[in-house]
């Protein structure tokens, strides 16, 4: 395994043990729009959103170039 690796499980690890541990209920209000779930579900979900902006935004630099 290289570096990258070995960093990348160690920060889903750390992750999952963050989200494990805050499982209340949130109340998530945007503009207009109130929505209450998990708090394992807002943070997971923030979570996936920058690893799928920053894969893209890796894949369209590899591509550039």
């Amino acid at each position: 395994m290289n570096t990258k690796s070995i960093i990348a499980i160690i920060l889903i690890l750390l992750v999952v043990i963050f989200t494990i541990q805050n499982t209340e209920v949130v109340t998530i209000k945007f503009l207009t729009y109130k929505l209450s779930m998990s708090r394992v579900l807002v943070i997971l979900g923030c979570f996936l959103i920058g690893l799928a902006s920053g894969m893209l935004l890796a894949f369209r630099h590899k591509r550039k170039q």
